[in-house]
């Protein structure tokens, strides 16, 4: 059976970033590529590799049983699924010479793009799930108005890739970039996670691994840049 929504989800997530690559074409390729072509290895291979890794820790003897791997809205770890996809991007960006995280920075906004897209695309899914709120949107098979968090998380995510954008023309090295940008997501998913829905009362796994991220690559980022800073003193002061 075809899951329509997520089928539409995948659609509207691809074209978004197919215009944000035509408005703001990538730099470290020497001719016009794609969306698809860029985003379509690193996307599947991600999406395995989250699979498996939430098939690997809730029920290893699914693994290997197709019927049960497919099953993708019964879980995908994000953040596995994301470093598999960034060595994917990487390894594309040996084969053609560029440096590997130059690659991953140049197109972390454009994932970034595809990541928030998909979170408002919860509007062709089962609906956008929040807070009882008086303004906001009633999920399908409820009566209850909601605030739509997803949408909100997808217009953070949107924000968040122009500004890592910004950061790479201002010069920013591309590992700040990069992990400037997991930063971001991780600060996003950690947010937005507390209003989602989620059975029992403890944080969920990628609640928490969310916010052990956002942590680390928030400190990865400023020792990045105040490495940078002085290396500029000690070469005036040369």
């Amino acid at each position: 059976m075809i899951d329509y929504g997520l089928l539409m989800s995948v659609i509207v997530t691809l074209a978004a970033s197919s215009l944000a690559m035509r408005l703001r074409p990538p730099r470290t390729y020497n001719s016009p590529v794609s969306a698809l072509d860029i985003m379509l290895l690193p996307g599947l291979v991600g999406l395995v590799v989250g699979r498996l890794s939430t098939l690997a820790i809730d029920d290893p003897r699914a693994i290997g049983q197709v019927s049960d791997m497919l099953v993708i809205r019964s879980g995908v770890e994000f953040w596995p699924g994301v470093a598999a996809a960034a060595i994917v991007i990487a390894w594309s960006g040996h084969r053609a010479q560029v440096s590997p995280i130059e690659r991953v920075a140049d197109l972390a906004p454009f994932a970034m793009v595809a990541y928030g897209t998909y979170e408002a695309a919860c509007l062709f899914r089962d609906g956008c799930y929040g807070p009882t709120s008086p303004v906001g949107l009633t999920p399908n098979g409820l009566s209850t108005t909601m605030l739509p968090v997803g949408l909100l998380m997808g217009a953070s995510a949107l924000a968040a890739a122009a500004f890592v954008r910004r950061q790479s023309l201002m010069g920013w090295p591309p590992g700040a970039v990069v992990s400037s940008a997991v930063a971001l997501i991780g600060l996003i998913l950690s947010v937005g996670s507390i209003w989602l829905p989620k059975v029992g009362g403890e944080l969920s796994r990628q609640h928490r691994t969310s916010i052990v991220v956002a942590v680390a690559a928030s400190v990865l980022t400023g020792s990045i840049l105040l490495l940078r800073s002085r290396r500029r003193v000690e070469q005036v002061h040369a």
